[in-house]
């Protein structure tokens, strides 16, 4: 029995050891997407024909949409995760962002923007989503609340094996 409680311990200690964040940054990570509508200068009015453009400020690899649809619709699949800065090629000019957005793997960005001549684009609505992320009972387990259950269920274990083994103290044997 002792042996099996020891073969437990080394197990328990073997698993919080283990460099679980690490080899999860070793996975390959999926792509992202941005989505959205361009407005006209009333930020109501769709601006169709429009061709928004991304550029990761690391690498410099460039994303461009289709042209908007007639209701302004544009969208970008496929975009590595990263920090872009963003262009509009409308048919009333080009317009350049002067900050950058972040784009997460497996996630969908929505930013729309409402353009105004001679002046900068205006963002009306931005946000995030997971898309297309199939969970797994690995992603569980890499939570806190999953290695707060491992700890528990060891914890449990452990206990269980000692009381299974009889009281260890002298005194209580004696009573």
């Amino acid at each position: 029995m002792k042996k099996t409680l020891a073969v437990i311990l080394v197990g328990a200690i073997v698993m919080l050891t283990v460099p679980v964040a690490q080899i999860a940054a070793a996975a390959p990570k999926g792509n992202g997407a941005l989505v959205g509508h361009i407005f006209g200068e009333d930020m109501r009015t769709p601006v169709s024909n429009a061709v928004i453009k991304l550029r990761n400020v690391t690498t410099q690899q460039e994303y461009e949409s289709d042209p908007t649809d007639p209701e302004g619709m544009y969208r970008i699949p496929g975009i590595e995760e990263g920090r872009y800065v963003m262009g509009v090629l409308g048919p009333s000019g080009a317009y350049n962002f002067h900050y950058s957005i972040m784009i997460k793997a497996d996630a969908l960005a929505k930013l729309s923007l409402a353009m105004k001549p001679g002046g900068e684009p205006v963002m009306l609505q931005q946000g995030s989503s997971d898309y297309g992320k199939k969970a797994s009972i690995l992603d569980f387990f890499k939570s806190p609340a999953g290695i707060l259950t491992i700890i528990t269920a060891v914890e449990v274990t452990l206990f269980a094996v000692a009381l299974s083994e009889g009281e260890a103290s002298p005194i209580i044997d004696q009573i």
